[in-house]
């Protein structure tokens, strides 16, 4: 609740300073007299945009202090501390200050905060309905706020949304392992082939080393022994060996000796010749035998090289990377198999959230389409009582088929977290006419009545403390009058109501009043606001009937007053 408005050097308000009460509260004035002043200071006390044209000529800056009453447990209390500006011992001050060059600062509390955080808190606190001031309820989130409310759904709208929240989650969820299942599968496989390859083959981090110093023996015995091979063959074991040739050459001779003993000598030599032949022989196959060399170890050494090498194309440039990859790839193995598991665990999971979440939906749309007409027909009923005979208020309500959406009465629907319904609303002001969208079509005088009658409906899910209506009495006299004024003090009952207002029937019917005067001083023109009470207050409701002209002016006014006393409690 509004309890004070402090404004400081705002246009023609030098200072003022109002206390208001619970229940109705009235401005009037003269026209002109400065009233929307009084809305544009609210305003600003909760994040409009601030205009330098509106400081006092002369002055560097305008303040304006708004303090509010916000009893603990109240719905704007929870809202207010979410902003991190929670109530003192209920209190809540806000201070907006706009300079010259257009530096302001806004706080609450005390604290220093930016204007938006201002709009939010001042949203919970206070809604002003009028021209230019409708653009919330022209929103469709609004609209369906009010409609929920109205219909009595807010218990299950909040059920919605909760279990809404954790099918997104879910979803989230599922998203964030990645892929689809055969996406999963085939990487799996991958993973798990390079696994199984490198396990068969089983290295060793310094194998390459080891077998590269045993290759490279035996390459050397390898080419050892086929020298000494070809020696003995030459020398021994050929066809044609040098033992053989020798032999054969000395007994030639020896039979030449008998005749010419002369080549005896030659004979000699080429048995010591043979006899060294045979001894180099011996000496070699004795070496053969100490080469270390197994042609089924080189082969199986090669076959080894070759598999290692082959691994470390594909794995790693060092059989230490291909280990580590290895590492790598089962624990991608591990994962996906994890991750497989999760994903079927929330792939259920997502199934049987949307089935429940489609049956809420499927529960609050019904309520919602009940509703709707119900609601149509009271505010027609409503509107015709404040002058609006022919006014009509038609509530559309359509949903989106969507594949990926849930299951909502056999088709799969899109929603969101109010439900899967969207609306709008068509308004028409006179009978015969074709309905347009609430945004579009409603003056901001017919858009004051109807938020009167849909709010004095005192729907469910309603919050905010104090409702502000502007123009609301545009157009409107006689029984539409009394009708208004009416519906504004039913209003009033539960929450305080602010009013700017020309007309008498609604000013009778104000738990306070206030008068806006507009007079000169020192050559300048400024506006004060003052609280009636008394005579003060029948003067002034005299005033708003003829001008006051006359005792006549004054019983009527009495009179309105005590119609709409409230009874003593």
């Amino acid at each position: 609740m509004l309890r004070r408005l402090e404004v400081e050097h705002l246009a023609i308000l030098e200072r003022v300073d109002l206390e208001f009460g619970p229940g109705l509260n009235v401005l009037s004035g003269e026209t002109g007299a400065g009233k929307s002043l009084l809305l544009d200071a609210l305003q600003l006390a909760l994040g409009a945009r601030a205009d330098p044209g509106l400081i006092r000529q002369g002055e560097p800056r305008l303040a304006v202090t708004a303090l509010f009453y916000v009893p603990e447990g109240a719905p704007a209390a929870a809202h207010l501390a979410g902003l991190g500006a929670a109530a003192e011992d209920g209190a809540v001050i806000v201070h907006r200050e706009v300079s010259r060059d257009n530096r302001g600062v806004c706080r609450i509390n005390g604290q220093l905060v930016t204007a938006g955080t201002l709009r939010a808190a001042g949203s919970a606190l206070l809604s002003l309905l009028g021209q230019g001031e409708h653009h919330r309820f022209a929103q469709p989130a609004a609209q369906l706020d009010f409609l929920d409310g109205y219909a009595g759904t807010w218990d299950l709208r909040r059920e919605f949304a909760a279990a809404y929240a954790g099918w997104q989650q879910a979803k989230a969820a599922a998203a964030a392992i990645g892929g689809d299942e055969r996406e999963r599968e085939r990487r799996r496989e991958l993973f798990a082939f390079a696994v199984g390859e490198i396990d068969a083959l089983s290295p060793a981090a310094d194998e390459e080393e080891r077998l590269a110093a045993r290759r490279q023996q035996l390459a050397h015995a390898q080419r050892l022994l086929a020298a000494v091979e070809g020696a003995l063959a030459a020398l021994w074991e050929g066809e044609a060996a040098a033992r053989d040739r020798l032999g054969a050459a000395a007994r030639d001779l020896d039979a030449i000796a008998r005749v010419d003993p002369s080549v005896g000598e030659a004979v000699v030599m080429l048995e010591q010749a043979s006899i060294a032949v045979d001894e180099a022989a011996r000496t070699l196959r004795r070496y053969r035998d100490t080469v270390p060399f197994e042609p089924q170890e080189a082969a199986a050494l090669e076959e080894r090289w070759t598999a290692l090498q082959r691994c470390k194309r594909k794995y790693g440039d060092t059989l230490a990377e291909v280990l580590a990859y290895r590492d790598r790839a089962a624990a991608e193995v591990a994962a996906l198999e994890a991750s497989a598991a999760a994903a079927d665990a929330l792939s259920a999971e997502i199934s049987a959230r949307a089935g429940a979440l489609g049956v809420l939906a499927a529960e609050l749309g019904h309520r919602r389409r009940e509703a709707a007409p119900r609601l149509c027909r009271e505010v027609a009923a409503a509107l015709a009582e404040l002058g609006m005979p022919g006014a009509r208020l038609d509530v559309e309500l359509t949903t989106r088929p969507d594949p990926e959406g849930i299951p909502v009465d056999g088709e799969s629907r899109a929603c969101g977290e109010r439900g899967c319904e969207t609306i709008r609303l068509i308004w028409a002001a006179n009978a015969g006419e074709p309905g347009q969208p609430l945004a579009r079509a409603a003056s901001g005088g017919e858009l004051a009545r109807l938020l009167l009658c849909l709010h004095s409906l005192r729907a469910e899910g309603e919050t905010v403390p104090t409702l502000v209506f502007d123009e609301i009495d545009a157009g409107v006299g006689g029984r539409a009058a009394a009708a208004v004024a009416l519906r504004l003090r039913d209003l009033a009952a539960d929450r305080q109501v602010l009013c700017v207002t020309h007309l008498a029937v609604i000013a009778a019917a104000a738990d306070r009043h206030f008068a806006i005067e507009k007079s000169e001083r020192d050559g300048r023109t400024m506006a004060a606001v003052r609280p009636l009470d008394g005579d003060a207050r029948t003067a002034e409701i005299a005033r708003m009937l003829d001008g006051g002209r006359g005792s006549t002016s004054r019983e009527h006014a009495l009179e309105m007053m005590a119609h709409f006393a409230r009874p003593a409690v």
